[in-house]
């Protein structure tokens, strides 16, 4: 689908990704709304399998740092940026 017009400095993202069958459209809208400057700042509980799947297909287009960890409760905080596909 067209470019995103929009032109997005920071995506917050929270408790988005679990057991649902749409991960494939969440990543797509990912790639489509962020720009190579933009940054998304999300937190993740993990639950299942399903989520590192997502982690590992997300990588395949952004850079990924874990900024945070909160073991006990299985969330982590995340800084992703697009990755540069011109080189």
């Amino acid at each position: 689908f067209p470019r995103s017009s929009n032109n997005f400095d920071y995506i917050l993202a929270a408790d988005v990704v679990y057991a649902h069958p749409f991960l494939e459209e969440l990543l797509i809208t990912f790639d489509h709304l962020c720009k190579e400057t933009t940054i998304i700042l999300w937190a993740m509980k993990f639950r299942l399998e399903k989520e590192n799947k997502f982690i590992d297909r997300f990588k395949e287009l952004f850079d990924l740092e874990e900024i945070s960890s909160f073991p006990s409760l299985n969330i982590k905080l995340y800084k992703a940026v697009k990755k540069n596909r011109r080189s």
